[in-house]
């Protein structure tokens, strides 16, 4: 999947889900790109919302996620070339969850 010799345009994302302005399709970055699919980020001029999208090649056609985002591109991809956290990472994390009632203190805040 290359976007490199080819005009890239993705016409599902027509208008800012904030403010409905339409977008400048020339604004739209690609962040990364992989046989897994590729990342975008579109920034309104309009309102400034910013819009992080995820799209992965299916048997017929692509899939899409899209999320708002206080993050500027360049964040994205700082977070992006991280290491993988390994099993073991996510099991200590979990416990110092619990450990420390985090989730509860969580919820009496709410």
């Amino acid at each position: 999947m290359s976007v490199n010799n080819q005009p890239f345009s993705l016409k599902i994302i027509k208008k800012c889900p904030v403010c409905a302005h339409d977008y400048n399709q020339q604004s739209m970055q690609i962040l990364s790109e992989s046989e897994l699919g590729f990342l975008t980020y579109l920034s309104c001029k309009f309102c400034g919302a910013n819009l992080l999208t995820k799209f992965s090649p299916a048997p017929h056609g692509l899939i899409g996620n899209a999320i708002l985002t206080d993050l500027k591109a360049q964040e994205v991809l700082d977070f992006a070339v991280g290491d993988d956290l390994s099993a073991d990472e996510v099991l200590v994390i979990n416990q110092e969850i619990y450990k420390n009632n985090l989730i509860k203190q969580f919820r009496s805040l709410i």
